[in-house]
């Protein structure tokens, strides 16, 4: 029988988590233990929800949270159930390690026992606490205790309407209290558990990071300042240091363009795009300011210059300020100016979990819907919509452009794809945002059955390097461990996995 389900979509788990507690309720009822399944369906869902998805693996903290968060904030039953609760966790986890469904990292038995004995009294609180409620059991509760089933629709209704009419008293204070367990519980912010990719080491990143155009560009200017220049009143590049830019920095940029057979003179250095970016971008970096009216390198940021990786991850940082820069100025605003970071976010996001490269048109859509959300705007008519998405994707181009000039994608006409230092500096800004990257230097502890899943999941390229790895690290039980794991798994896809390299 499968056990893990990280990442695994709400319909599979379901399914899986339904056939594992008829399992339960037989092995019970065999063995004369009085339970409820539906704990055992609602502690199952708290680990796939809120968890791993590792259903066989339990710690003390991994209980303790369930049955003192979890049980008490979610779980609707009436008080003349609560006692059989934790009764109930005590006969799965005897269940887990009865049917060898208990994972090799779980804790051991008689820890995980003298854990609920401990836990007994502190639950019985807790669940009498209403103040540890959510919104949805709140209500549940308040209608189980008028004598009303909340699974009864007309009287659900009339329980409403009674409430709404003033006829049902509410504790203000308490219902407050309820509806702040309500956001917290929600948590929104709270990622999805990442896939496995190769993240190149940074030696390798190194060597790719030097290689990129931004970077040699931010270095190249840096030593063009010298002890700086002088901006003009307005806080721009003089034109003539600007003309002088575009030929060291080789950013691109036409000046005194020829339109047919007309000359249409530069007159400001904001006229020159690609420079006016990169100098926003090398502010963003840390790596040059402003100090009365010159332009000057950031002294402290001598070592970051001298190291094309430290300067690629700040180049990479600050690249999520750069909307103003990236999407320039106009008569007409673009959605993705105002929330130019959570664009790039969500480009490089959709990127970073792809197994291959992504749709061009999919990344615009990604980058308009995140700013549109971002912003909480609708769109309107459809010919507004049409005018606002025509702007969005525009600069979504232009991002992605700066991006493949950074060495973070390549891309083509049609679809773009994270490059090796792309996945580096995305996993290491990760990191600094608090998410849990997964690497296969992590993965060599894991479990036949963690590993398989997450290799199932992966690349092609990240799953062999992963199951090698795994294999190497474990050469005297890798093979026992797949074997075993092939024979329990109802999964065809991790059975043939695991039989192919045992």
């Amino acid at each position: 029988m499968r056990m893990v389900y990280t990442s695994a979509p709400d319909q599979i788990f379901i399914a899986a988590r339904d056939r594992l507690v008829r399992r339960f309720d037989r092995w019970a009822r065999r063995h004369r233990r009085p339970v409820d399944a539906l704990v055992v369906e609602a502690l199952l869902d708290h680990r796939w929800a809120d968890g791993d998805g590792v259903l066989g693996r339990w710690q003390p903290e991994d209980l303790e949270e369930a049955l003192l968060d979890w049980f008490p904030r979610k779980v609707t039953l009436p008080p003349d159930q609560w006692a059989a609760i934790t009764p109930t966790v005590g006969a799965f986890v005897d269940f887990l390690f009865d049917q060898d469904l208990a994972d090799r990292l779980c804790a051991d038995r008689h820890l995980l026992h003298v854990a609920l004995d401990k836990l007994a009294a502190p639950f019985a609180d807790a669940m009498a606490d209403e103040s540890r409620y959510g919104i949805a059991k709140f209500w549940a509760m308040r209608m189980l205790n008028e004598g009303i089933d909340p699974t009864d629709q007309a009287a659900a209704e009339r329980f409403i309407a009674d409430l709404h009419a003033g006829r049902i008293a509410v504790d203000e204070d308490l219902l407050n209290q309820v509806m702040a367990n309500h956001l917290l519980g929600a948590d929104p912010d709270r990622p999805p558990p990442l896939p496995l990719v190769a993240v190149p080491d940074d030696d390798t990143l190194r060597g790719l990071a030097a290689e990129s155009v931004v970077v040699r560009r931010l270095r190249e200017l840096a030593r063009w300042l010298g002890d700086g220049r002088a901006l003009t009143a307005t806080g721009r590049l003089r034109l003539a240091d600007a003309r002088e830019l575009v030929a060291v920095l080789e950013t691109g940029d036409v000046l005194d363009p020829m339109i047919g057979d007309r000359v249409f003179k530069t007159r400001s250095s904001d006229e020159l795009y690609e420079l006016t970016v990169l100098v926003a971008w090398a502010r963003a970096a840390r790596v040059v300011r402003v100090v009365k009216g010159r332009l000057v390198p950031v002294k402290s940021a001598a070592k970051v210059l001298a190291d094309p990786l430290a300067l690629s991850r700040r180049s990479f940082t600050g690249l999520f300020e750069l909307g103003e820069a990236v999407c320039g100025g106009g008569w007409v605003e673009s959605v993705l100016r105002w929330r130019f970071d959570e664009a790039m976010f969500a480009v490089t996001m959709a990127l970073y979990i792809a197994p291959e490269p992504v749709a061009i048109d999919e990344l615009r859509q990604l980058a308009y819907q995140a700013a549109c959300d971002g912003l909480g705007l609708d769109p309107g008519s459809e010919e507004q919509e049409r005018g606002w998405r025509q702007l969005a994707d525009n600069d979504t181009d232009r991002l992605l452009d700066q991006l493949a000039m950074l060495g973070a994608i390549d891309k083509d006409a049609a679809a773009a794809v994270l490059t090796p230092l792309g996945v580096g500096l995305l996993a290491g800004h990760l990191r600094e945002l608090g998410v849990t990257v997964p690497t296969l230097d992590q993965m060599l502890e894991e479990t036949a059955e963690v590993v398989v899943v997450t290799a199932t999941g992966s690349p092609p390229e990240t799953a062999a390097a992963l199951m090698h790895s795994w294999c190497a690290h474990h050469p005297d039980t890798a093979s026992a461990e797949l074997r075993a794991l092939a024979e329990r798994t109802d999964d065809p896809e991790h059975r043939s996995l695991a039989l192919a390299y045992a």
